[in-house]
């Protein structure tokens, strides 16, 4: 299942760089999201930084099917390498995921771009399950989650830059 999302900023490609990879955002994040557990990691890998996150969140409405592998709860470690910026300032980031304990991987890629005065952020992802039957289930669940996140997301990172946080 393929996912992309995009967002504009009013901000640098460096700005919204230092933005995102900062501890203290993505902790705002999660706790915008109501996750019932997170850890973000942010360091050095090589000439690249590594951004990793582990979260939890309770899942409404999961259907009896999918319960099975998933229970009421969502676990899922991501990690970004973010790569070096180009002379304008635009980065690319690859991107992966694994929910826990379920055959489920998230892969893709995001990046920022210089557009116009401003920034624009584009995530393109697909949701990979390898479970029979439920699969597509699993992969709608995950896929809705990391929306949901990454809107909530959004909506901190323009706070952010705008200095209400």
């Amino acid at each position: 299942m393929d996912l992309s999302l995009a967002t504009s900023y009013d901000a640098s490609p460096e700005e919204v760089f230092a933005m995102i990879t900062d501890v203290t955002f993505q902790e705002q994040v999660f706790q915008r999201l109501r996750a019932q557990s997170y850890d973000v990691v942010v360091g050095d890998d090589g000439d690249d930084l590594a951004v990793q996150v582990h979260w939890q969140t309770p899942l409404t409405d999961v259907p009896v099917v999918a319960r099975r592998f998933v229970g009421h709860t969502l676990e899922l470690a991501q990690s970004k390498k973010w790569h070096r910026p180009d002379v304008d300032g635009a980065r690319l980031a690859d991107v992966d995921g694994e929910l826990a304990g379920v055959p489920v991987r998230l892969s893709g890629t995001t990046r920022i771009v210089p557009q116009g005065r401003g920034t624009l952020q584009a995530f393109d992802l697909h949701v990979t399950a390898s479970v029979p039957v439920v699969g597509s289930r699993l992969e709608q669940l995950v896929a809705d989650a990391v929306r949901t996140r990454l809107e909530y997301k959004f909506e901190v990172a323009s706070s952010w830059l705008s200095g209400a946080l």
